[in-house]
């Protein structure tokens, strides 16, 4: 049996690549299995199609550029400004069949250059883009219309029409639009049908402990991994987009933080808790340490926010579930002091 393989390349900075995990669940959802996985590739396999991921991190662009393998779909979300002058994007891109782009990264142009043979297909919010989303509705999921403004030929040689039709995206926030629209277009250049594609996205579980969904009924429960003061604005954020009626927060503290970077963390949940409504604050201490107790109370003493300070993570988990009614939203913010967070509030709800 002649087997077809697709090389898939996602294009990021970081090691945890969201766009690549969602895609590879995609496909799972869709029918594919895993048969070989190592932290930066991933073979799937379903019938005569075979599907090469790859995450595209600077070093693993070297690697790849070494061995002379060619990409048949790469997918660009965003990188850090410099990495777009490795010379060794331009060449791989350059043999790339299609170009799959955030167009809404302002400095996704520095990966194209004239001599570029593949098809670029642009994603995003921008109205000139490919494929588009409007009319958002955020809330427990992402709801947007999924708009392709031009046709174009999958990797198979067919003709992909126009087409406009609602998307539910079983994936909380903003950012997860992109991912979302990134997977929609991977898997119509791969030839899968858009109700395939549509189906797997309403049921997608998405990345551990981003914006994920611990539990999802009268109120709801959702953890993120935050250390740096940028994670925790970032994911406030992005919980401004999503309806809900109060917000209750529980902020995992390591001690090991240090205490310039925990004030740090400390000022922007202060900055952020009446813009979206924070009612109480539940603090989990992985030590007793007096000094960050001694901050904690002396920057919250002047904001009429109520706190509450735990050093046992099941009891803090168990106090700010109690008053949680319909709507409510709780969400979980840390790093390793929270990894068990979800485990213990399935056997608390």
């Amino acid at each position: 049996m002649n087997q077809i393989l697709t090389v898939i390349g996602a294009l990021d900075s970081e090691n945890d690549n969201i766009i690549y995990d969602i895609i590879k669940e995609m496909f799972i959802k869709i029918g594919y299995r895993i048969i070989y996985e190592k932290q930066m590739i991933s073979l799937l396999i379903y019938g005569k199609s075979l599907i090469l991921m790859i995450r595209l991190t600077p070093d693993m662009i070297d690697h790849i550029y070494g061995l002379g393998l060619d990409i048949d779909i790469l997918l660009h979300k965003s990188i850090d400004t410099a990495e777009y002058a490795n010379s060794h994007i331009s060449d791989m891109i350059g043999n790339t069949k299609y170009i799959i782009m955030n167009i809404d990264d302002k400095e996704a142009k520095y990966i194209l250059s004239d001599d570029i043979d593949g098809l670029v297909i642009s994603y995003g919010i921008n109205p000139k883009a490919t494929i588009t989303a409007s009319s958002f509705d955020f809330s427990n999921n992402s709801r947007f219309n999924l708009c392709l403004q031009r046709e174009y030929r999958n990797l198979h040689g067919d003709k992909i029409e126009p087409m406009e039709l609602p998307i539910v995206l079983n994936l909380m926030g903003k950012s997860n639009i992109y991912y979302g629209l990134g997977a929609i277009a991977c898997g119509l250049t791969c030839g899968i049908d858009i109700d395939v594609i549509k189906d797997a996205l309403f049921s997608i579980r998405g990345m551990n402990r981003y914006l994920e969904k611990i539990y999802d009924g009268s109120y709801m429960i959702v953890d993120n991994r935050c250390n740096l003061p940028s994670d925790y604005d970032l994911i406030l954020e992005e919980i401004q987009n999503i309806k809900y009626r109060d917000g209750y927060i529980v902020n995992g503290i390591e001690i090991d933080e240090g205490i310039y970077t925990v004030k740090n963390n400390l000022r922007i949940i202060i900055n952020w808790a009446p813009i979206l409504n924070i009612r109480k604050i539940y603090f989990y201490m992985d030590k007793e340490e007096d000094l960050i107790i001694d901050n904690i109370n002396l920057l919250f003493e002047r904001y009429e926010i109520e706190y509450e300070i735990f050093l046992d993570l099941r009891r803090c988990l168990h106090n700010s579930i109690q008053g949680l009614e319909d709507g409510d939203l709780l969400l979980l913010m840390g790093g390793d002091s929270l990894e068990e967070g979800k485990t213990i509030l399935k056997s608390l709800i």
